[in-house]
């Protein structure tokens, strides 16, 4: 019978070991909400009678933006065209930025100011 040695927190090898089990997750997180975009926007073209070729299949399933597919999918609700889904983003279009998605919008923190000192 093997037994398997497992660190605990407080050890160099333990901690290291849980925090890359911990960013294994948050990817695994990512990689599904990535996933099922994906699946819902395929669905929804689906739904909305577009033909798709394998290659348009691949270009959505393949896709790591998630900004991007959330892009394509707020267009596929009105879109007539898959040209009009996959335009190239635009400046009027609305595209969040990584740093501005949910988990990592962050309200900064305003401390009050002396009135006495000036800013630089």
């Amino acid at each position: 019978m093997e037994t398997l040695f497992t660190p605990r927190r407080g050890t160099i090898v333990g901690d290291a070991r849980l925090a890359g089990q911990e960013e294994g997750l948050k990817e695994g997180r990512e990689e599904g909400r990535m996933a099922g975009m994906a699946e819902q926007l395929l669905r929804l073209m689906e739904r909305r009678g577009f033909s798709m070729t394998e290659e348009t299949r691949q270009r959505v399933i393949t896709c790591t933006d998630m900004p991007l597919l959330d892009l394509w999918f707020d267009r596929a609700i009105d879109a007539t065209t898959l040209d009009e889904i996959f335009a190239r983003p635009s400046a009027t279009d609305r595209v969040p930025t990584p740093a501005q998605s949910p988990e990592h919008t962050a309200v900064p923190s305003q401390e009050p100011r002396n009135p006495g000192s000036s800013a630089t």
